[in-house]
């Protein structure tokens, strides 16, 4: 397969989306990050879970969530007063750690409280069996993380692992049995721009194209967006409001509720699930505050958010900055 006829799209444009401006205040949150598990296999270059003494200096525990927590999180989900459009089984770590990642997805899936259960995946561990388990249980897409076009460069970037084509084998097996399957299941694969030569990037495209569904060649966290984004084509540096605390929750493997999923060092807890009702932290205070914090063009003011270039990588249809001031007015009367 070519470049140019890679699907080469963003993970999420097979759902629909919304305008926000027409939508907001939501009293159901479009999306749900949930962590099954924070630890990893893969200690990667890049990423601030791959390095335990910055995990450390931040105070970040380590495990994975228990499922009598993830039980009352979906009683939770049903106090709301619509589905969920996608919940995303990921946040900071390898879902697949956890062994009973597959009961949550059946569960959420089983009550019908999420219209899309979706996973992000190193696919290390995505066995066979696994693999099976997963699709059985209903879930609907997953989104793999390659880490490397050769075993040299999957062990210079993991520092864990160095096996190019078990990956490969394993995704193969995913496509071809959702294939076997008829399932309406996306399978998305993407790879981290971390120093890729010319070469490494068309095997990957050469590699995962036939056996995925879309792919991505994403930049370094930080970075400007790829040119094969299908939101834009360069960060928008001059904007001001996040778009994340308005649309959706990360809950952590502990169940203290995070406002989004670039808060690895947990800085923006607004809440604990494993205390109060979720739908209580949607319409709570802290968030609220959170959010007029944005609105008001005092962003600075979150340590977690101030500098963060996450905003900078949103959606272009995620812009919230000319609708700030009719916002506000609409989530201060929100009682």
């Amino acid at each position: 397969m070519t470049e140019s006829t890679t699907a080469n799209i963003p993970y999420g444009r097979h759902r629909e989306r919304s305008d926000l401006s027409q939508v907001l205040p939501l009293t159901t949150p479009f999306s749900l990050l949930i962590d099954p598990s924070n630890g990893c296999n893969f200690r990667c270059v890049f990423c601030a879970t791959g390095s335990p003494e910055l995990l450390k200096e931040v105070g970040r525990p380590r495990g994975s969530m228990k499922f009598d927590l993830f039980r009352k999180i979906v009683d939770d989900i049903a106090a709301f007063d619509a589905p969920i459009k996608s919940v995303h089984l990921y946040k900071d770590g390898e879902p697949l750690v956890n062994p009973r990642v597959d009961h949550m997805v059946h569960l959420l899936k089983a009550r019908g409280l999420a219209r899309h259960v979706e996973m992000t995946s190193n696919g290390s561990l995505l066995t066979r069996e696994r693999a099976d388990a997963l699709l059985a249980a209903g879930l609907d897409a997953m989104r793999v993380s390659v880490y490397g076009a050769s075993d040299s460069m999957y062990k210079r970037v993991t520092r864990r692992f160095d096996s190019f084509q078990t990956v490969v084998d394993n995704v193969a097996y995913l496509h071809r049995r959702k294939t076997e399957l008829g399932r309406a299941f996306h399978l998305h694969c993407k790879i981290i721009n971390v120093e890729l030569t010319a070469e490494e990037r068309q095997t990957f495209i050469d590699t995962f194209g036939p056996i995925s569904d879309s792919l991505f060649v994403h930049p370094v966290h930080g970075e400007a967006l790829a040119e094969e984004s299908a939101f834009a084509a360069a960060p928008d540096t001059g904007r001001k409001v996040c778009s994340e605390p308005f649309l959706k929750l990360a809950i952590n493997f502990n169940g203290e509720v995070s406002v989004c999923c670039a808060d690895w060092a947990m800085g923006t807890i607004v809440g604990n699930v494993a205390e109060e009702p979720l739908i209580d932290i949607w319409n709570g205070d802290r968030l609220r505050d959170f959010r007029l914090k944005h609105l008001e063009g005092r962003r600075e003011e979150i340590p977690a958010c101030n500098g963060c270039a996450y905003v900078q990588t949103l959606p272009a249809d995620n812009d919230l900055d000319g609708f700030a001031a009719d916002l506000i007015g609409k989530y201060r009367a929100v009682v």
